[in-house]
């Protein structure tokens, strides 16, 4: 039994040629307003002046946006941005009219957001006179449903998995591959689908058929014989930035071409390697972390004394952060040569400083 999934998902919703509407960017938004209703119905349960929330949206949306992305910029890839600082700021790479490219802000830091939000906190409590602590407690409910849902827009990405399992369970992420063999005027379509065969490649990949349906430009099979020989054979020669589509001898690949209405359809056998889905892994750990905040917070409310709920926090995430590294793949190739990788080394200040925060604010007796 084949024991994997092909995640085969494109990351954008919509895509109108330089500017691309992702999932990623929906969810982190929309982790923003749920998060703004659930606010405003702690401060109505609490009695407190809900006109703060405007004030209290806008540090939060910064402070977070900004940590985030200083955290990755400093912490994943230095290199590249300390010749190119305007890139911090900017949602593109390159330069316009040449390689100009809109990217987005998709690289961020949950440990850089964690900052962000802790300095963005301190700001809001003495421009609102609300206790440091009080402000980081209800906050920190509301991040981990935002961490949940960023996780959930990781795995839409194909982004931030895992390594490889080593057998035929996982998740055998295309995405990567798909873009090395894509052309926009050629292809129109590309997907994949299990075969059932015992054949496996040594290194515990699994089998699997992909089809490539060309557009209505490519009119014959010469030109689609060549983008086998030259594109889709070249691509299978294990690449570090494509590993997960593959064939151990890709000068030998059998592929077939037919026709399929009016547009050609090339299939190949090929093989995939499965890897450890740890984006859902950390999104299922965000989602309990908030229910369970959540549901400690309907009950005791304003009885736990204030910095519990942010220490408990703290402890919950950035340990279910650093056990799930073991399994991650590395975000950059400097981590490979490192005991514990950035995201573990960054996640045991907070863990620790979380359990000072859960002792001594810990829930008495009568509470």
């Amino acid at each position: 039994m084949l024991n994997f999934i092909i995640w085969n998902i494109k990351p954008q919703i919509a895509d109108l040629g330089a500017i691309e509407l992702r999932y990623y960017s929906m969810l982190f938004a929309l982790s923003f307003v749920i998060g703004y209703f659930i606010m405003l119905r702690m401060l109505k349960r609490e009695n407190l002046d809900t006109s703060i929330m405007e004030k209290l949206t806008i540090y939060v949306i910064l402070s977070t946006i900004i940590g985030a992305r200083l955290g990755h910029c400093l912490f994943y890839e230095f290199g590249y941005y300390s010749e190119h600082p305007l890139e911090i700021i900017l949602p593109w790479r390159g330069t316009i009219g040449q390689d100009f490219r809109f990217t987005g802000y998709q690289g961020l830091a949950s440990h850089g957001a964690a900052a962000g939000i802790l300095i963005g906190m301190y700001l809001f409590s003495r421009k609102t006179r609300l206790p440091y602590l009080w402000s980081l407690d209800r906050l920190a409910i509301l991040v981990a449903l935002a961490a949940f849902m960023i996780r959930t827009g990781n795995l839409m990405n194909s982004e931030i998995y895992g390594k490889h399992t080593g057998n035929d369970s996982g998740f055998v992420f295309v995405q990567d591959f798909n873009s090395l063999i894509s052309d926009d005027e050629m292809i129109d379509k590309i997907w994949y689908k299990k075969k059932d065969t015992s054949s496996a490649h040594p290194d515990a990949a699994v089998p699997l058929e992909i089809y490539v349906r060309f557009s209505q430009r490519v009119k014959d099979t010469a030109t689609a014989e060549l983008f086998a020989s030259r594109r889709l054979k070249r691509a299978l020669a294990p690449y570090i930035y494509q590993l997960d589509v593959t064939h151990p001898r890709p000068e030998e690949l059998d592929y077939r071409i037919e026709k399929q209405g009016r547009k050609l359809v090339l299939s190949a056998g090929v093989y995939g390697l499965p890897r450890y889905p740890t984006q859902i892994m950390e999104a299922s750990a965000y989602l309990v972390i908030f229910l369970l905040l959540l549901w400690i917070y309907i009950r005791k409310g304003t009885k736990i004394k204030n910095g519990f709920y942010i220490g408990l926090f703290m402890v919950l995430v950035f340990l279910s952060r650093f056990f799930i590294e073991f399994i991650k793949a590395d975000q950059e190739a400097f981590e490979s040569t490192m005991l514990l990788n950035m995201g573990q080394l960054l996640s045991i200040p907070l863990v620790l400083a979380g359990l000072v925060l859960v002792y001594l604010r810990r829930p008495s007796r009568t509470e």
